[in-house]
């Protein structure tokens, strides 16, 4: 039992990191983050991360494992909202804008690094383990899920280098590289399912049922979403309703013990398909509440992180060199396909800055059944890492301007196409 005392510090505790979340999330602390050029740590999200591992720790007492079981809601919530963020981008009319040979593309520079993933952290776990089979593959789905996501460079950058048309292409690259991480978690949570029934579930499937579960919930979850924003009358109302839908899409699907986010992201990607009205004042709701959302969760997941294990640390050096390699080799790939692209090191430039979604693939797999947790701590540092020293390096490239900027060309022929923000 709580002490009063000890339950006004918890309250008061997790107040202030609220507080914190949505004044870093302000467009004025985020305008003055990159005059200062702070934006390095601050967009792989480390210091919420960090202050969630302070939180936890034994001497502090706020996010203990008993709060962090009722703050559970909450982390699916965080999921959940990121989830419908994701699939609110895949908006099937504005692929139909990307030139056909973008699919090669986009394969490529998804496939090689996670292959490239899967070998280097495949034998670094079973150093770690000691051992192998059926779990050392689910963890080395996880850690390719991770590799996957790319994250957005600077708009403008990539506009002088290579001009409007090529940059916002390579931007809806990144956006699909998104969403076959959240693909390839959503595998995982079903193939890997545990044969018995999970706590609080009755249901025992297999996992060809569980797929048409995961897909049934998450298009009925988003028609039902659709039918409630559509007779929304104003903006505030739309945006409770919006709330209420994805509380609860995140509420089933972590009822059934699926991959919340995964879920979310096939109900947002029915709604962005959709004739729904005011389309535009919608992912700008979702967006504009990204990313105190998302810094909130950082906190709860940062209570998983305990980087003064060394087994962390070692699994991070190959999960960055197989990002690097994979992004590399991924882009040399591409431009043999099709010369048309931008020059090898600019594609990979564009391409190697680690996707905020590498932490909601690694934290969601946490609280799925039959995850060790003791691998998701090892995971969680290797991405903090690999986000922190991708992110610094990019930063570093362009701060120095190491790549030829190039004279009107191609990719400058075609103005004023569709820029869209990220939220994150």
């Amino acid at each position: 039992m709580m002490s009063s005392a000890r339950l006004v510090a918890v309250i008061f505790g997790l107040a202030v990191a609220l507080a914190l979340a949505v004044v870093a999330a302000h467009p004025r602390v985020r305008a003055l983050e990159r005059r200062l050029g702070l934006t390095v740590l601050l967009s792989t999200g480390v210091p919420f991360i960090g202050l969630g591992a302070i939180l936890h720790w034994h001497r502090v007492g706020i996010l203990t494992d008993s709060i962090l079981t009722d703050l559970r809601p909450a982390y699916d919530f965080g999921l959940g909202w990121i989830g419908f963020v994701v699939g609110m981008r895949f908006d099937i009319r504005r692929l139909d804008q990307l030139p056909g040979y973008l699919g090669t593309v986009i394969v490529i520079e998804t496939v090689v690094p996670m292959a490239v993933a899967a070998i280097l952290c495949g034998g670094t776990l079973i150093f770690l383990s000691d051992g192998g089979g059926w779990m050392l593959l689910h963890q080395v789905l996880i850690l390719m899920a991770c590799a996957a996501a790319s994250g957005p460079v600077s708009a403008e950058y990539m506009t002088r280098v290579c001009g409007p048309k090529m940059a916002w292409m390579l931007e809806r690259i990144t956006k699909i590289d998104e969403i076959a991480a959240l693909c390839l978690l959503g595998l995982v949570a079903i193939v890997f399912r545990p044969v018995q029934a999970v706590a609080g579930t009755v249901w025992v499937l297999p996992p060809s049922a569980w797929l048409l579960v995961s897909l049934g919930l998450g298009t009925l979850l988003g028609v039902i979403t659709y039918i409630l924003i559509r007779g929304a009358t104003s903006p505030a109302e739309q945006l409770s309703l919006l709330l209420g839908a994805v509380a609860l899409s995140a509420g089933m699907a972590g009822y059934l013990a699926l991959s919340v986010p995964v879920i979310c992201a096939v109900a947002g990607a029915l709604l962005a398909n959709l004739p729904t009205p005011n389309r535009v004042a919608q992912e700008k709701m979702l967006l504009d509440l990204e990313r105190p959302l998302y810094l909130v969760f950082l906190l709860l997941a940062g209570a998983l992180w305990r980087p003064d294990e060394w087994q962390g640390w070692v699994l991070a050096l190959p999960f960055v060199v197989a990002r690097v390699i994979g992004k590399l080799l991924g882009a040399a790939l591409s431009r043999r396909a099709n010369p048309s692209l931008p020059p090898t090191p600019v594609l990979a430039l564009a391409l190697l800055p680690q996707s905020p979604i590498a932490i909601v693939v690694i934290a969601s797999a946490a609280v799925l059944p039959g995850v060790e947790r003791e691998f998701v701590r090892w995971a969680i540092n290797a991405v903090v890492v690999g986000g922190v020293f991708t992110e610094s390096i990019v930063r570093l490239l362009q701060r120095f301007t190491l790549f030829q900027e190039p004279s009107q060309g191609p990719g400058q022929a075609v103005e004023n196409l569709p820029h869209e923000g990220r939220g994150l």
